[in-house]
């Protein structure tokens, strides 16, 4: 009854899709001067779910999703040395990548907790 819950797996693969990219962006940041480095990002997690599904069908498209990593237009000019990443775009994504994060785990205690007062648990 319990073993196939859909809303978890979904959940759990939004928390490590905010978990990956915010490391991709934190490399970026980490390369904020590095000559010719070109900024990264991980294609959105919707993207990324809706392929995985396609390619390995409903039931492992949650948990076998592969994050693929995107080249990340600079909304600004280009760095004379080639650079492309932007600061102030970095941070932007970083907490967008964090309220990701913060949303997949509130569904996740949510659910958890729909599924404690179901069984009579009420804690």
């Amino acid at each position: 009854m319990f073993a196939d819950l859909k809303l978890l797996n979904l959940a759990s693969a939004m928390a490590r899709h905010a978990a990956a990219r915010h490391e991709v962006l934190a490399e970026n940041i980490a390369n904020a001067d590095t000559p010719g480095y070109k900024a990264k990002d991980l294609e959105p997690f919707a993207a990324a779910y809706e392929r995985a599904v396609n390619e390995e069908g409903a039931a492992a498209g949650a948990q076998d999703a592969q994050w693929r990593i995107i080249n990340a237009p600079a909304p600004g000019a280009m760095s004379p040395n080639g650079n492309s990443v932007s600061l102030e775009d970095q941070m932007v994504k970083t907490v967008e990548a964090q309220q990701d994060h913060d949303a997949a785990t509130a569904i996740y205690k949510t659910s958890l907790d729909i599924l404690r007062m179901t069984l009579g648990r009420n804690g």
